[in-house]
């Protein structure tokens, strides 16, 4: 076991080492000998061994005669930590892979590959922070909304992404290029519902509803055009004109429409029933009995979509 141990850290240390590669190979021809029931021909293992020992011995004569009465063990317990160690980081990676974090989906634990935990942050009313995810929120969906209200881009499968974003925040504008992506690749359906949760008033949902209401078909370029470019334009009224402009659309119709009262009473209700999802922030991702909270990367809502080999599809 010990020439296993060794074949390991030595084939690492290899990388910077000469003198430690060519260890590594004595190492690799004894664990093949032993893998096939012989003996080390070179006395790695004893080489070795003695090289330890000659170390400890000056340091503590008891550690050195327990090193001695018990390596073997030793190597085994080393061995099995290895192992764990291995499977723990193989599973942490894995998952970080599929889902954005080692630790699970929209876990919000420390995760080593994602240190910030940039994979999980979200928007929120009072400010930008990861709020801890609870056993509830796992159980985030659209049952209580009525989605036919909301801008919806039809396709011609019964797939489809549900996205809870705000045109202010840095996530979701961070996040909405990356769904379009995935919108285009797989050919699937989009649903956009506006939620303010970084705008003093719900002056761009009742915008977002207008534009919707009033030529859905251009209801997307404008949606696009909103999410490019520096998010501190959208404060500028005549910046939101050009936009509703090269979209083809006629600016006094929607901004009359932001200014009647039906829609504010319509987009009350829509915000409430948005908000009884249980959704902490934005940008929150519903696809199927899937939620993904935070910027997940491009790849983790392509496995949902399509599994682990989507690229080839």
């Amino acid at each position: 076991m010990f020439c296993i141990v060794s074949f390991i850290v030595l084939s690492i240390l290899g990388i910077f080492s000469a003198s430690n590669r060519e260890l590594a190979r004595e190492a690799l021809d004894c664990v093949l000998r032993r893998v096939t029931f012989r003996p080390c021909t070179t006395g790695f293992d004893e080489k070795m061994k003695a090289k330890i020992l000659g170390v400890v011995i000056t340091r503590s004569e008891g550690a050195a005669r327990f090193l001695n009465r018990n390596f073997e063990r030793l190597a085994w317990v080393f061995f099995i930590i290895f192992l764990a160690s291995l499977t723990m980081f193989l599973r942490g990676l894995f998952l970080f892979y599929t889902t954005g974090s080692c630790n699970g989906a929209n876990s919000t634990e420390f995760c080593v590959f994602d240190p910030t935990g940039k994979n999980n942050q979200i928007s929120t009313k009072s400010n930008v922070c990861t709020i801890p995810v609870t056993p509830a929120q796992m159980t985030l969906n659209l049952q209580k909304i009525d989605l036919t209200q909301f801008p919806t881009l039809r396709s011609d499968t019964n797939e489809n992404l549900f996205m809870i974003a705000c045109y202010h925040c840095a996530f979701s504008r961070q996040t909405y290029p990356v769904i379009r992506q995935l919108v285009d690749r797989f050919h699937i359906g989009l649903t956009f519902i506006h939620y303010p949760v970084k705008e003093p008033t719900d002056k761009f949902s009742k915008l977002a509803y207008c534009v919707n209401k009033i030529s859905p078909d251009k209801f997307w370029a404008f949606n696009d055009s909103m999410f490019e470019g520096d998010a501190a334009n959208l404060d500028d009224p005549a910046y939101i004109d050009n936009l509703l402009t090269k979209a083809g659309l006629d600016t006094g119709s929607v901004n009359a429409c932001v200014a009647d009262s039906e829609t504010e009473t319509t987009v009350k209700k829509q915000m409430e029933e948005v908000a009884s999802t249980g959704f902490t922030g934005t940008p929150t991702v519903f696809y199927k009995d899937q939620v993904f909270i935070g910027p997940k990367p491009y790849r983790v809502y392509a496995i949902a979509l399509r599994g682990l080999f989507f690229w080839l599809k």
